[in-house]
């Protein structure tokens, strides 16, 4: 699979990322649907970032700039696990607005929250209806409920700091039951505590991009949770059998 780098024309663009690792097959099957809907609606330079094998990846992503994250272990001092993967590296541009995307989220329709974060300097983070934030629970205020399955980086915030400040040499190992799977939730809730604590964020409510861990529920956005460790989704095929065309 070839790779295409970066080149002049995006220099000015913000970045859009995705983070893939060795997923079940509609894990994949998201990542180009995510891909496709998205590039529809912004205009971005689309990064994969990958930490699975080169040659299981979906063959339409070569048009895009591929990086490899085993590649970008040592820029922070903990080793990543888990979902912490998606923070290697923390910035690609730091002089670009930069948007960390699931590959198992979906989004159908322009969004206020991230045309605003694109022009303006904020963070962005997404609600969630829940706090699952590791041990970094006492540093995120009682009233934010984030899910980092979406969120934006202005230019010149530098995640590195806080990584390393408040992470120090180790994720922790603290999801747990079905979500065992995940391994930390120490990299959501450093996401959370880092960009609340920048002087504007923007939060995209979870009415606007929602929940479809066990129901497919309508939205401009659909987070299809849980979809990577599962042998069948089934609000996910269930989308994806109305919405993506069949070849014969």
């Amino acid at each position: 699979m070839s790779n295409n780098n970066f080149t002049k024309e995006n220099i000015n663009k913000p970045i859009a990322r995705w983070t893939i690792g060795q997923v079940k097959p509609d894990g994949f099957k998201c990542l180009v649907d995510s891909i496709n809907n998205f590039k529809k609606l912004y205009d971005v330079e689309i990064v994969i970032c990958y930490n699975c094998d080169i040659n299981n990846l979906p063959d339409i992503v070569s048009q895009f700039r591929l990086i490899d994250q085993q590649k970008h272990i040592g820029d922070i001092a903990a080793k990543p696990k888990g979902v912490s993967w998606k923070l290697y590296p923390p910035r690609l541009d730091i002089n670009r607005h930069e948007l960390f995307i699931d590959n198992d989220m979906v989004i159908i329709n322009k969004i206020p929250q991230i045309d605003e974060f694109f022009k303006s300097d904020c963070t962005l983070l997404l609600e969630d209806t829940s706090r699952t934030y590791g041990r970094f629970e006492k540093h995120v205020p009682p009233n934010k409920f984030i899910n980092s399955g979406i969120f934006g980086i202005p230019p010149k915030f530098d995640m590195k700091n806080f990584i390393d400040f408040y992470v120090g040499s180790e994720w922790e190992n603290n999801a747990s039951h079905e979500h065992a799977k995940n391994i930390t939730w120490d990299e959501q809730g450093l996401v959370a505590l880092a960009l609340l604590n920048y002087h504007k964020n923007l939060t995209i409510p979870n009415t606007c991009i929602t929940n479809c861990e066990h129901h497919l529920v309508n939205g401009k956005g659909l987070h299809f949770v849980a979809l990577n460790r599962r042998n069948f989704h089934s609000p996910f095929r269930l989308w994806h059998s109305r919405n993506c065309k069949i070849h014969l």
